[in-house]
């Protein structure tokens, strides 16, 4: 049943590119033949920056007015969609303009949210369940019961199942999106937090957090054709979020509450190395072998190395208040799916150059 909403005001905000200040220092390329992607980036008060990933340049801004828990894309890129959890409301953003087209209010408290690959359903975690939202009309059609404390959510590639991590009772809900019923759990331990399925579609790996002293916290891979448990990794005290290299090969893993980033071999799962980088949020977009890391007033780019690509420093926002607001980068979003191009395109980018910040 639909919930209410409210149509915001569009923001006044300037249609000018803002140049960034950007330190590039590798060569780079993707698998696709397409433009290199843009990066949406949420701040922790709700702030949103687009930015072009092959210069660094923040092509547009909004403010969706409240904290932000999750966000996802459209597949287009032509809609971003963040969750503002503490008030409730998911704000539909235009990232060509930063004009914020309206907001659904749920009346609950909201996390994480998700994008079905063929742009058709967006899903929201929500106090007792998800939130099922029609992206084209902007307005809620269901919502699905599930037990215990929803937080990360993945939709399969083939459009036909949701995956909603449940902190409360340490599981892996599987969802039919045709009918929007939970129809089994895998059973993960510890506190479920964040999900990421690989490419292919063939492994889903759930990051928890430590439960107690008896429990660490784990990196826990299930097959997805037999929806069974086929490793785990004890990562400390608490996981973050997850992202998978095109290649399916290799796994990255924010540690928050330890201020780094775990590397992780997919096929043995065993930790190759852990960079100190302090992020809460890692992201890679389909097709490119790139790592992008929300580390506060920048962005922080990885080659297939590990190695820092470039730096982009994200800009303070001055929406007509006393001083500008410092950016404070803590989710990244790329549209869902895979590249439809093949081929691959280098960039050269070895200046560095300085701006704005």
């Amino acid at each position: 049943m639909a919930k209410p909403r409210l149509v915001a005001a569009v923001l006044a905000l300037s249609a000018a590119i803002a140049a960034m200040g950007v330190e590039q220092r590798h060569d780079f390329t993707t698998t696709s033949t397409a433009a290199a992607p843009r990066a949406y980036v949420v701040g922790k008060t709700g702030l949103v920056q687009v930015v072009d990933t092959r210069t660094g340049t923040v092509l547009a801004h909004a403010d969706t007015a409240g904290r932000a828990t999750g966000v996802a894309v459209s597949p287009d890129g032509q809609r971003v969609y963040v969750v503002n959890g503490w008030t409730g409301s998911i704000t539909e953003v235009d990232p060509n303009t930063g004009a914020v087209i309206d907001r659904i209010f749920t009346q609950v408290q909201l996390s994480q949210a998700a994008m079905r690959p063929d742009g058709k359903r967006l899903y929201v975690s929500a106090s007792g369940g998800v939130a099922v939202v029609d992206p084209e009309h902007f307005r809620l059609v269901a919502a699905v019961k599930v037990a215990g404390q929803p937080q990360g959510l993945a939709v399969h590639p083939n459009n036909q199942i949701l995956y909603v991590a449940n902190a409360q009772d340490g599981t892996v809900g599987l969802v039919d999106t045709a009918t929007a019923f939970q129809t089994s759990t895998v059973q993960v331990g510890g506190l479920p937090q964040h999900l990421a399925i690989s490419p292919d579609g063939k492994r889903l790996y759930v990051s928890s957090m430590r439960l107690g002293e008896q429990t660490p916290g784990t990196l826990s891979v299930i097959d997805t054709t037999t929806n069974q448990v086929v490793g785990s990794l004890s990562v400390g005290r608490g996981a973050g979020s997850v992202a998978v290299t095109p290649d399916g090969s290799t796994v990255y893993l924010a540690l928050p509450k330890e201020s780094s980033v775990a590397v992780i071999d997919a096929a043995t799962m065993t930790l190759r190395e852990r960079l100190p980088i302090d992020s809460p949020s890692v992201a890679i977009a389909p097709g490119d072998p790139r790592v992008f890391l929300a580390t506060g007033p920048t962005t922080t780019v990885l080659d297939s190395s590990n190695a820092v690509l470039a730096t982009f420093r994200m800009k303070s926002v001055d929406l007509r208040e006393t001083r500008p607001r410092q950016f404070d980068a803590a989710i990244i979003a790329f549209p869902p799916g895979q590249p439809t191009a093949t081929g691959s395109r280098t960039w050269s980018s070895k200046s560095s150059s300085t701006g704005s910040s």
